[in-house]
């Protein structure tokens, strides 16, 4: 009779270990916030500045960049102003953006020349790009009429966490499928690219999420 008894606890325990092990994939929760609407309403016509890489992390700046700003026109919220050549030649942006931090009177002077509401800037924090990638950002939207942040998300997603993998076979199963990719959810791991993908869309999805 005792050996059933225990026999039947080890078999309960066992099942209820299981369901924990096999729980849903479900989204990670995103570092973010978002403004009050009215702050928001007079927020359209952005331009995305160049990303700069925090120290120690070496990157394509640019590449990280282009994701956001294909995601960011994908959410048909913003008019996405091109950055051009002569915006790059403001000395006193270019010289804050080195630097990590934003001249208040390099904003103020790009927002003027090209009639803009706000602009949106990123830092990256940390980047792996195979082996377990790994992509860290911080990025904020300025509004040129208050001067303050009414977006912002800080996000690190490394692919040696549950927590980001759970996040991805959430976002997969949800997403439409691509019959071409044979590995699944498991591509996004091995290419470089598609993770940036993911990434970037998972913190403009923020904006989506809670406005």
């Amino acid at each position: 009779m005792r050996y059933t008894a225990r026999s039947a606890a080890f078999v309960a325990l066992a099942g209820l270990s299981g369901c924990m092990i096999s729980r849903p994939d479900r989204p990670k929760m995103v570092n973010s916030y978002l403004a009050e609407r009215d702050d928001l309403a007079s927020v359209r016509r952005i331009m995305i500045l160049p990303f700069h890489a925090e120290r120690g992390v070496t990157v394509d700046n640019d590449r990280i960049r282009d994701a956001f700003v294909n995601e960011l026109q994908k959410l048909r919220r913003f008019e996405v102003v091109p950055l051009t050549d002569a915006a790059r030649e403001d000395e006193a942006l270019n010289a804050s953006l080195a630097r990590g931090r934003l001249s208040t009177a390099g904003v103020v002077k790009l927002c003027e020349r090209y009639s803009l509401d706000g602009v949106f800037v990123g830092a990256i924090t940390a980047w792996r790009p195979c082996k377990l990638p790994q992509l860290g950002l911080r990025t904020s939207l300025v509004s040129m009429h208050s001067g303050s942040c009414v977006w912002a998300v800080d996000a690190i997603y490394d692919a040696s966490d549950l927590s980001t993998i759970s996040d991805l076979k959430h976002f997969f199963d949800r997403s439409p499928r691509d019959r071409s990719n044979l590995h699944g959810w498991e591509m996004t791991l091995l290419s470089p690219s598609k993770f940036t993908d993911f990434v970037a869309r998972r913190c403009v999805g923020t904006w989506i999420e809670r406005s």
